[in-house]
């Protein structure tokens, strides 16, 4: 039940034979391969000599008691097989022997039949020179009377019932493995945030998950770019983040954003109100400086121009910086627009969306090329300079920029499979919220969010966007308990990068930084600063519950990224495996074929859809591939037939 290969969680088994001792390792390798070749359903990725097995406190064991080693198994069906396909020459001195012995096992394999008593005449033939007629018959009788005693033995099964089809043997279908994820840690977000998603979440009737999450990135995108923490002398992050809420259509992620975003909507748009008119007046000096400028173009290249004039004007042009509309984020946008939008926005942005377009343009939706880079910088902060043919040069230093995305599982699918996105980090990035659905439980009855939660939410918000941004970030520090914290979060997570994080490392390897965003964040929407009344204001510093808060939630998005990580394809696969049971069940079925269950599941399109789900169900014993009569078929044939588990009718009834 782990992932392996790129293929989802499913049951695996290990089959431990003894041997005799080998110490070659060519001998060993050279003896797996006879194995595999004999049975060839063996795995044939496992043919070295370095096999590992490692402990698992779950495993099931099953042990049988056996009279022989493989080893001396081997050599006996390898004799047999030489013996008999081989027609080797049967020499004077063992023929008595040798056809005693074939006649021994023809008649314990074939019975005492004509079948048998023919292939015992036709390997006489071999005998050089021939036995006589009376000789044969006599080994031949006497084998019977053998066979005799064979029979009488307790426990043994005649060739006939041996070699008869055997009923269908069903074991109980293994469940399918589903994440149990943790909820979000509610209580470690500051009072008045914590009341707000709380009366979101009830409004909604959605998961916590969302509504937290989203608050999360949008306190975030407040404080972004204004200030920086300090985790120790050598080390600083800044304060922005990348979350991603998963959830299928229907989950009302739309609903959940546009309460998250509320106040931060009502205050771009009430600075945009009362800035209307030196918006204005900063368009028409730009276009009056833009006519001097044309002006003054045309009056140097008829060389009358005053010493001085040029140089004078050059300097008030680069000094002056057009005032643009207030926008604290976009949804919709293109990389190369997105650039755009950092450069106009102070160094500061952010993407807030219902839906996963922006990695459609990523993955070069419109160009040729994947353009992730201002997403990169965007998040660590590292400087932006882009000069370009046909387009104005821009330099962005320190930029933060803050994501908020709440998309369809096949849209973070698509993101995982991305090699260029995983390859550069970009899915390192990103916080995976997947937060149990409660569609078929939500209640039309609800509490609507209470006016005074609003309004302190509104508050908070609004205290967080009106602090002026310093020349430099402020500083966050940490107090002496608060870092030991971190120090020992550090090492609990180092030690794990090539154990339990071994799959994900390039995302757990920034959780400690991430954490300490996170602390970042949290200490500053604790407090609520007289913005512009007082000179100075009290430091921010985070104490150890703040910290612990931050390590909670941090605790939190590293379970629900490692399910983003390694159960995405197996959890979409579990949901199709449930929906096929259900048609078959309630169509009660016993068997079927392919076409059968395109006919039955519209959902599925083509045979490479279904297949997937077909061969999910035989591996948790749902269903099972019928016997083909055919010796000679290989493959799977496109009218396979499978078997239904009659357990499903029981557990049913």
């Amino acid at each position: 039940m782990k992932q392996k290969g790129g293929k989802s969680p499913r049951p695996r088994f290990h089959v431990i034979f003894a041997i005799e001792p080998i110490t070659d390792p060519a001998e060993y390798t050279a003896f797996m391969k006879s194995v595999q070749q004999m049975y060839p359903f063996f795995d044939d990725n496992a043919l070295d000599a370095a096999r590992f097995f490692f402990g698992n406190p779950d495993t099931e064991v099953t042990f049988f008691e056996g009279r022989t080693t493989l080893t001396a198994f081997i050599e006996e069906k390898s004799a047999e097989r030489a013996f008999a396909e081989l027609g080797e020459t049967i020499i004077e001195g063992s023929r008595n022997n040798t056809m005693s012995l074939f006649a021994g096992k023809l008649l314990k394999r074939l019975g005492d039949t004509d079948e048998a008593h023919n292939k015992f005449l036709e390997r006489a033939e071999s005998c050089t020179p021939p036995l006589e007629d009376g000789e044969l018959e006599t080994i031949w009788q006497s084998a019977r009377k053998f066979y005799k005693k064979v029979c009488s033995q307790p426990g043994y099964i005649a060739p006939e019932e041996y070699n008869a089809p055997s009923p269908m043997k069903w074991e109980m279908p293994i469940p399918f493995e589903k994440a149990n994820l943790p909820s979000f840690p509610i209580e470690a977000l500051p009072k008045v945030v914590r009341d707000y998603v709380t009366a979101v979440t009830e409004s909604t009737q959605t998961p916590v998950d969302m509504s937290a999450s989203a608050a999360l990135a949008i306190l975030a995108l407040c404080e972004q770019g204004k200030f920086r923490i300090r985790g120790k002398s050598d080390w600083t992050e800044p304060l922005n983040l990348f979350v991603v809420v998963v959830a299928e259509p229907s989950e009302r992620k739309s609903a959940v954003i546009s309460l998250m975003t509320r106040p931060i909507n009502a205050f771009e748009a009430d600075y945009n109100r009362q800035n209307a008119a030196e918006l204005e007046k900063s368009k028409m000096n730009k276009r009056i400086l833009e006519r001097r400028q044309k002006a003054l173009e045309d009056k140097a290249a008829k060389g009358k121009v005053e010493d001085g004039e040029l140089e004078q004007f050059a300097q008030q042009l680069a000094a002056y910086k057009e005032k643009t509309p207030l926008r604290l984020y976009v949804d919709d946008v293109t990389t190369e627009k997105l650039t755009a939008v950092l450069a106009d926005g102070g160094g500061k942005a952010a993407i807030v969306s219902a839906e996963g377009g922006i990695f459609d343009m990523l993955s070069g939706i419109y160009s040729k090329n994947v353009n992730i880079d201002v997403m990169l910088k965007g998040h660590s902060g590292d400087s932006i300079r882009v000069d370009r043919i046909g387009r104005n040069s821009e330099s962005i230093m320190n930029p933060a920029l803050t994501v908020l995305l709440m998309v369809q599982p096949n849209v973070l699918s698509g993101m995982m499979q991305n090699g260029t996105f995983r390859g550069r980090g970009l899915t390192a990035r990103f916080l995976y919220c997947m937060p149990k659905s409660i569609v078929g439980n939500r209640r039309y009855r609800i509490e609507p969010i209470p006016a005074e939660i609003a309004r302190q939410y509104d508050l908070l918000i609004r205290n967080l966007l009106e602090e002026e941004q310093g020349e430099t970030p402020e500083e966050i520090t940490l107090t002496p308990e608060a870092d030991e914290m971190l120090e020992a979060f550090s090492y609990e997570v180092e030690a794990k990068l090539k154990t339990e994080y071994a799959d994900m490392a390039d995302w757990a390897g920034k959780l400690v930084g991430t954490v300490l965003r996170i602390a970042g964040v949290l200490c500053r929407a604790s407090v609520y600063r007289n913005n512009g009344f007082l000179e100075s204001v009290e430091p921010l510093m985070v104490d150890e519950p703040t910290m612990q808060n931050a390590i909670s939630i941090g605790r939190y998005y590293t379970e629900h990224s490692a399910a983003a990580f390694s159960l995405m394809g197996a959890d979409a696969l579990v949901k199709q495996s449930e929906y096929m049971l259900d048609a078959i069940c309630k169509s009660g079925l016993t068997e079927f074929t392919r076409r059968d269950i395109m006919r039955l599941c519209r959902s599925f399109k083509t045979a490479d859809e279904v297949q997937p789900v077909l061969n999910h169900l035989t591996e948790y014993r749902y269903i099972a591939p019928k016997a083909i009569d055919s010796q000679n078929s290989k493959g799977r044939p496109a009218g396979q037939t499978y078997l239904v588990n009659p357990y499903l009718y029981e557990k049913a009834s």
